[in-house]
């Protein structure tokens, strides 16, 4: 094997194993006579393939180098990023997220101040387009602000941005909650009211004169008093202290329609607790009020007066309510004495007058206008002993005559046949209980829970047991009746209060009209001398406790309508609806 170099060789496989040298290794063989001298040897020819390798290997290297530079380039943080996420921090209230997007100290806290200086209820802020320059970049910015109370304001601004550490940060500084703000400055607002909307009747005459304070239309309207400091964290920024402001009654819950919004001015001032407003103060924005609007309430002065004049003089408290039975509207509501407003608030059973519902129950299961019912003198349902009133008893009765009477031992034996706790309870919701009566001013709630025994059953169907009241919501009840369908009761005609509840269609109350008619011409009211065509039910209420062998105390009703007025009477410790309430009730429709 010829183990010389050739120079017609090409590539690696042309050159010799090459022997390794070292220790233990002789020296490779010289191929020619030390006597001689060596040729001297021709230049090396580099391989073209082995460049045009380094030459693809270069350039793959370069276009790594270069893709390694677009990605860094691509991926670097841009400040539209921090931008786009301030604004929205800015918008949704988080102002420690808006922080973490920003240098310096006390971000969070500065535009915490503003917004509860201001009220701001809303913010919108839009950006424009980026400007950068190296490490820094700015961009303008608009900011709207809806205000409680006063209503809108926008102003333009700028967010400097400055790089660090890689990051783009809003660098900053009291100016770019505001353009206008210095360090240890803060916005607030200055409020200047207008005039107070009024109170009227339904026939627009004004009810909040100082002539009505203390009556009983003057506790529905309420009082106008000076806002406290205690007031002003419901109240909110639009009000300081003493500024006018409703105290109670239609007064309190109509406060933002009569009071108007004010024209308000947002002043620079010095930022801590006693940033408090300064007439010398720079002014940056201001927003037009608006003067207060009436309020008209659906009370009728002339029945109002009837009503009045019909308890005057009574020598124990005494509430009338008047409603018209086709709107729900409340016509009239009277208290003697004043002082407490029994008429909406007052908590009572609601007694016989109850049985209007009972009975309504009743014909919904199956009991026939036409059928007997019979009247004992005693009745006993569920091991308990249930009476009539002066230990009455008729024995065979009609369902008209029995409801006339107020016949209980002949009620209670139908109920206790024929209906349980959840029946009579639907009934009683039909017409109003358990639900809140919103007029605007506060009233009771009436309640009736399931009874949770037969003798609870029977006691509640005569308006008796776990069930309580007020003369307003009792006025609903044979307005219903005389309409055909149930409806909450409404005070405040404009503005029309929101989310009040729909009709609802009492099933029997054609049936129940000559039943009521009945007690008036024949029954428990015969001879309280009624003119006109009323209609009406008596009511016994008893409450409390007695000694032994006496009769427990009890409260006097009587509800009814005539035409398109429905009415309920209490009088407290009355004793007798058909001798205590019902008198009134006739006084009051003679007075129409």
């Amino acid at each position: 094997m010829d183990d010389r170099w050739t120079p017609e060789g090409d590539g690696a496989a042309d050159f010799p194993a090459a022997a390794p040298a070292g220790p233990g290794f002789p020296p490779p063989p010289d191929t020619h006579d030390s006597d001689e001298p060596k040729p001297a040897p021709e230049p090396e020819r580099r391989s073209r393939k082995g460049l045009v390798i380094g030459i693809v290997a270069g350039v793959t290297v370069l276009a790594l180098a270069g893709a390694g530079v677009s990605w860094y380039v691509l991926s670097m943080p841009k400040p539209e990023e921090t931008v786009t996420g301030y604004a929205s921090a800015w918008n949704s209230g988080d102002y420690p997220a808006l922080a973490e997007l920003a240098t310096g100290e006390g971000v969070a806290e500065a535009y915490t101040a503003v917004a509860e200086n201001l009220g701001v209820e809303s913010t919108s802020v839009t950006t424009g387009t980026v400007t950068s320059d190296g490490d820094t970049a700015s961009v303008p910015y608009t900011v709207a602000l809806t205000l409680a109370n006063a209503g809108d304001w926008s102003y333009e601004g700028e967010l400097p941005l400055e790089r660090v550490d890689g990051e783009w940060k809003v660098a900053f500084s009291p100016s770019v909650i505001h353009p206008q703000l210095g360090q240890g400055q803060t916005l607030t607002r200055v409020n200047q009211w207008g005039d107070r909307g009024q109170v009227l009747a339904a026939d627009g005459s004004r009810v909040d004169t100082p002539e009505n304070a203390g009556s009983s239309v003057g506790m529905i309207v309420g009082e106008v008093g000076t806002a406290s400091a205690e007031d002003l964290e419901d109240l909110g920024p639009a009000y300081a202290e003493g500024d006018p402001t409703g105290a109670s009654g239609i007064q309190k819950s109509q406060e933002a329609r009569l009071a108007g919004t004010p024209t308000t001015s947002i002043q620079i001032v010095d930022e801590g607790e006693d940033a408090e407003p300064d007439e010398d103060a720079p002014v940056v924005g201001s927003i037009e009020g608006t003067p207060g609007q009436d309020v008209t309430l659906s009370i009728d002065p002339a029945i109002q007066s009837a009503a009045g004049a019909a308890i005057s003089g009574q020598g124990k408290p005494t509430a009338l309510v008047a409603v018209r039975p086709s709107t729900g509207e409340v016509l009239a509501a009277v208290n003697a004495p004043g002082g407490f407003n029994r008429a909406f608030e007052g908590q009572y059973p609601a007694g016989s007058t109850f049985k209007i519902i009972s009975y309504d129950a009743l014909l919904g299961a199956g009991l026939g206008t036409g059928d007997t019912m019979d009247c004992p003198k005693v009745a006993e349902v569920g091991g308990w002993p249930f009476k009539n009133a002066g230990d009455a008893e008729y024995g065979d009765q009609s369902v008209t005559e029995a409801f006339a009477t107020s016949c209980n031992t002949a009620l209670v034996q139908e109920v206790a046949e024929r209906l349980d706790g959840a029946s009579l309870v639907d009934a009683a919701e039909r017409f109003g209980f358990n639900s809140d009566l919103d007029v605007g001013v506060p009233t009771l709630e009436s309640s009736f829970p399931t009874p949770d025994s037969t003798t609870l059953l029977a006691a509640m169907s005569i308006g008796q047991g776990q069930m309580l009241t007020s003369p307003l919501h009792m006025a609903t009840v044979p307005a219903a009746v005389a309409d055909g369908s149930w409806r909450s009761p409404v005070l405040v005609t404009d503005p029309a209060l929101p989310d009040q509840p729909e009709p609802t269609p009492v099933p029997n109350a054609e049936a129940l009209r000559p039943m009521m008619r009945a007690v008036v011409t024949e029954g428990t009211a015969k001879d309280v001398g009624f003119t006109g065509d009323v209609h009406g039910k008596s009511g016994t209420a008893e409450y409390g406790t007695a000694e032994e062998g006496e009769d427990l105390p009890a409260h006097g009703w009587f509800v009814g309508y005539e035409d398109d007025v429905a009415f309920a009477v209490i009088v407290e410790d009355g004793e007798s609806g058909s001798g205590a309430a019902a008198p009134l009730a006739k006084k009051f429709l003679d007075g129409l």
